[in-house]
């Protein structure tokens, strides 16, 4: 396999455009030891976010990432550590849980500026918060309603905060509560993001419509279903950006053109105490040892931005797949954990099983995969951008209590595309295009600086450029430790003869 380093680097070098952001929630659990979610609110603050022994330090996070990822402090950093119910929705950064930031601050405004500014400072793109969809008790006075969340709105563009990811709450199901923060923002805030989650009509109303959450044994199906059911129904109006947020499947979130909410966080293995951390699970995909997906995602954000619903052709495959989960260990406390999650009460014989589209593309053809010996193919996403970039992703299965991808022949028509991202494992890539005779074939690890020429690794025959898997594989992890155990993700450069 003849691979010739060169002196290039395919990936430009800015931030990513696209509103990607690391949320804390997840490492709020990990601090708690798997505690309650009312011990993951009060692990949220100054504390954790700075002090750099672990299980805290969370600004010190995705080193490689942060100038393209926010930083989002997630449920109850604007409520007090006693957890009194009537902040709730306050957006006001709270004096006990960051003190530094508020003390000596003249308004709501003046300190979250101190924070962001401190967040900004160790390179992230941005600052932003969870955000209770209701007016605080505490707070709300005489305001209308329209008048408190101006104030909030005007506190946010005093501090340039970033981004606000509007959950649960009194008014999670509010469609005009919605619509309203995302339309003041427009001229109060404009720099916001708000982001909406729990009624899909709000999506052609929004600029970022979460798919809200899964459980990391299943997420990969889940979340092919649930966009199953937001594309191709909704489109976005005028002024929207009408972007789908897929969270932790950072992935799926970069080969389909979505944005992300990264739940994964560095402290591998068990919680402090010992215990398995029964959040992301070492005994399946084992997410938080693949740290460098998230680069590679976000990297290739900044070539092909995210993009909205609508506007762009969406198919999605008739045929579903299914994983299933066996619960061998239910007495055992980390398989009793999931067995309390509402994703699994219509288990059967301690078998969860999901059903899901196989393959997804927006704005290109479906993919298509040759079967592997044991008769399995992978769920599959690709994106045609409207920049004229392509992208596909191979998932993994889970089946039983196995997760892998299958090793398949896929193919992918590409038209005439220079630039492709591919992400998985294959057993060969077999890129279709409208041929222009080709000079060199480039490939590069989305995490890494520096692209190998491989022209002489690849296959032309007619219109088809085929990829060996392995070569994939091995260009597409070489930015890893031996610790890390992402899954490949390359992007390939074609150059052209001139005609």
């Amino acid at each position: 396999m003849i691979m010739k380093k060169t002196n290039i680097n395919l990936i430009p070098d800015c931030s990513n455009p696209s509103p990607d952001y690391y949320c804390t929630w997840q490492t709020q659990l990990y601090a708690t030891c798997g505690g309650t979610p009312a011990e993951q609110r009060k692990n949220i603050g100054e504390r954790m976010l700075f002090e750099k022994e672990k299980p805290f330090g969370w600004a010190y996070f995705y080193e490689a990432a942060r100038s393209d990822l926010f930083l989002v402090m997630d449920d109850s950093w604007d409520v007090p550590f006693d957890g009194n119910e009537a902040y709730y929705g306050s957006l006001i950064l709270n004096d006990e849980k960051f003190p530094c930031a508020t003390r000596n601050s003249t308004g709501n405004g003046a300190a979250l500026k101190r924070l962001t500014d401190r967040i900004k400072a160790l390179g992230w793109k941005g600052l932003g918060g969870w955000v209770c969809a209701q007016e605080s008790r505490r707070f709300m006075g005489d305001l209308t309603i329209e008048q408190y969340w101006m104030e909030r709105l005007r506190d946010a563009n005093a501090a340039g905060f970033s981004y606000w990811k509007v959950d649960w709450g009194k008014k999670a199901r509010d469609f005009q509560l919605r619509k309203m923060l995302t339309d003041l923002s427009r001229n109060i805030a404009p720099n916001l993001t708000v982001e909406h989650a729990v009624i899909p009509s709000i999506i052609p109303y929004s600029d970022v419509y979460r798919t809200y959450d899964v459980p990391a044994i299943l997420s990969i199906p889940m979340t092919m279903r649930k966009l199953k059911e937001i594309l191709g129904t909704e489109k976005t109006e005028y002024g929207y950006m009408g972007l789908i947020n897929c969270e932790d499947e950072v992935y799926i979130a970069a080969a389909g053109g979505f944005t992300m909410g990264v739940m994964r966080h560095p402290y591998a293995g068990a919680f402090g105490d010992g215990r398995a951390d029964c959040s992301f699970p070492s005994v399946h995909r084992n997410l938080k040892t693949k740290m460098q997906e998230v680069t590679r995602a976000a990297r290739w954000h900044r070539i092909a931005p995210a993009f909205g619903v609508g506007g762009r052709e969406v198919h999605i495959d008739d045929k579903e797949l299914r994983d299933t989960w066996c619960f061998e260990n239910i007495d055992e406390e980390i398989e009793a954990w999931w067995l309390k999650h509402p994703f699994f009460k219509d288990m059967k014989d301690h078998t969860m099983s999901v059903y899901a589209p196989a393959r997804i593309s927006r704005g290109c053809a479906l993919p298509e995969a040759i079967p592997d010996e044991n008769g399995n193919v992978p769920y599959m996403v690709a994106a045609g951008h409207p920049n004229g970039a392509y992208s596909i992703v191979t998932l993994g299965r889970t089946l039983n209590r196995m997760y892998e991808i299958p090793r398949c022949h896929v193919r992918f028509h590409i038209d005439s595309a220079n630039t492709v991202a591919v992400f998985g494992d294959y057993k060969n890539l077999i890129l279709e295009m409208t041929h222009k005779k080709m000079k060199s074939v480039y490939m590069q690890d989305l995490a890494d600086e520096t692209a190998y020429d491989v022209t002489d690794s690849v296959f032309f025959e007619g219109q088809e450029i085929i990829i060996p898997g392995e070569l994939i594989r091995r260009i597409g992890t070489i930015a890893q430790s031996q610790d890390d155990t992402s899954e490949p993700g390359v992007i390939i450069r074609f150059e052209y003869k001139i005609m």
